[in-house]
């Protein structure tokens, strides 16, 4: 196998073994911008969607498949350097329930709010403070599933590029334009850009499914315990609710969100269709 031409590293001290390590942190990713991913489709999708990684990392005999093991050899030959880790260290770092013997580091990709502009029935989403990874990359997963234009990013505690994220996005995060800002910076681009504000809440006055939504449009969703800021909340067009049965007083981020993009997005089929676009 061509990449056994990669060095091997067998030392928990070895300062390239420490860069992974430490990448698993968000003080890391933050401090360097890089961050880790692992498994065969998250690096595919990289390299699908032309990500810039940096370096690959390898465990041969974890590296059965066979699509992994070409990849990792389109890799070498494009030129990416890596290493690979004797069995020891590489489970001492994998986090993933089933590991498959390949990763990368990848510097991340984020966009400009500056660059960001609104085509006229296009569909965005915003996320405020969600606490889960899992839900934050399932809710990224399900915005691209319902064809958002990106996602914003509007609080620090929000990472995308934490390892647990990365997994629960599937690869989609590599698809989709992310764009870090702050709460205020993304009501003005929405005023300026006519993007209505659609807000998720319990407290909502609108049934999510009695709203006929204007497009563009941007669903916001914020923390599974505290919910939207009064900021964001005072800020939207519309805040609409889920009706919900039972005693259930709640439902998961990443399903209402869910619940609510393919609403959103059956709506532009439909307004798309009638106007003959």
């Amino acid at each position: 196998m061509n990449e056994n031409k990669y060095p091997l590293v067998t030392y928990h001290r070895d300062p390239r073994f420490l860069t992974l390590r430490s990448l698993q942190t968000p003080q890391n990713r933050s401090r360097t911008g890089l961050c880790i991913i692992e498994g065969i489709r998250h690096v595919a999708r990289a390299v699908e969607h032309n990500a810039p990684i940096e370096s690959v990392f390898l465990e041969p005999s974890v590296l059965s498949n066979l699509f992994g093991r070409k990849l990792a050899r389109r890799l070498r030959k494009r030129g990416v350097p890596g290493i690979r880790l004797s069995h020891q260290l590489y489970l001492d770092l994998t986090l993933a329930t089933e590991p498959q013997g390949i990763g990368a580091i990848l510097r991340q990709k984020w966009t400009s709010l500056d660059e960001v502009r609104a085509r006229p029935n296009s569909l965005w989403l915003a996320v405020e403070s969600i606490e889960s990874p899992g839900n934050l990359g399932t809710i990224i997963r399900t915005a691209e599933a319902a064809g958002a234009s990106g996602v914003f990013v509007l609080s620090p505690d929000c990472d995308p590029y934490d390892p647990a994220t990365v997994r629960a996005t599937m690869g989609s995060l590599f698809s989709q334009m992310l764009v870090k800002c702050s709460p205020s910076e993304f009501t003005c681009w929405a005023k300026s850009n006519g993007v209505a504000i659609v807000a998720s809440s319990p407290a909502g006055l609108m049934d999510y499914k009695a709203l006929h939504y204007r497009f563009p449009s941007v669903l916001v969703i914020g923390s599974e315990k505290r919910g939207l800021s009064d900021q964001l909340l005072e800020a939207a067009d519309f805040v609409v609710r889920i009706p919900l049965h039972g005693e259930c007083d709640s439902i998961n981020a990443a399903v209402a969100s869910g619940v609510l993009l393919f609403e959103m997005a059956s709506q532009r089929v439909i307004q798309t269709l009638s106007s003959g676009s």
